[in-house]
């Protein structure tokens, strides 16, 4: 993958410093912030964000991302189309250990105001995923309701988020290909200024 891994338990961004699941192999910096940076991007255009994670498991390995790509274009859609979202921030964490297949961490940032619980998203993501023959695992607790003046939820939010940074698992894949992806959100023009 490259990059610099940490071992720090804090990262300090623009908009303070936050406590990471670091331990025990550390966290890339640069997918850290990348991270941190969509998830305030979104806070910054919606006063209420709803954050949701769960994993991409899959039965055979594959050398491209393709599959997690396809999955997107049609999951998006179906967001897109169910809750008129005008923007969505998602990361994704490509990963393989001991199993033979990838599989990969996902997190999505969606517009608070629109959606606050997780179950119904959850279902289409993982009905989509099945289709592509995969499986969906979802933690316990798998979605946090952030408010812009909620500095404790977007904590806890983030801590969990640490998780798709960690540096176990990584490197897996050929060159060409990304162990990880986020959205490119741009801030309101407002913020830049």
């Amino acid at each position: 993958m490259g990059g610099h891994i940490s071992h720090c338990e804090i990262i300090t961004t623009q908009s303070g410093t936050w406590w990471l699941n670091s331990k025990p192999s550390g966290i890339y910096t640069h997918m850290m912030k990348t991270i941190i940076n969509q998830l305030e991007i979104m806070i910054d255009h919606h006063s209420k964000v709803h954050v949701i994670r769960f994993d991409l498991r899959q039965p055979t390995h594959t050398d491209s991302s393709v599959r997690i790509t396809n999955f997107q274009r049609r999951f998006f859609r179906w967001l897109k189309r169910e809750y008129g979202f005008k923007r969505i921030a998602f990361a994704w964490a490509r990963e393989q250990e001991k199993a033979k297949a990838q599989h990969y961490h996902y997190a999505l940032m969606l517009d608070g105001h629109k959606v606050q619980c997780a179950s119904k998203i959850l279902k289409a993501s993982r009905d989509c995923w099945m289709t592509m023959d995969g499986s969906e695992w979802t933690p316990e607790h798998p979605y946090y309701n952030l408010s812009r003046h909620n500095d404790k939820a977007t904590r806890d939010a983030i801590y969990r988020l640490s998780y798709l940074a960690k540096g176990r698992g990584k490197g897996y894949r050929p060159k060409r290909n990304k162990d990880y992806n986020a959205s490119r959100l741009k801030p309101k023009i407002s913020s830049i200024a």
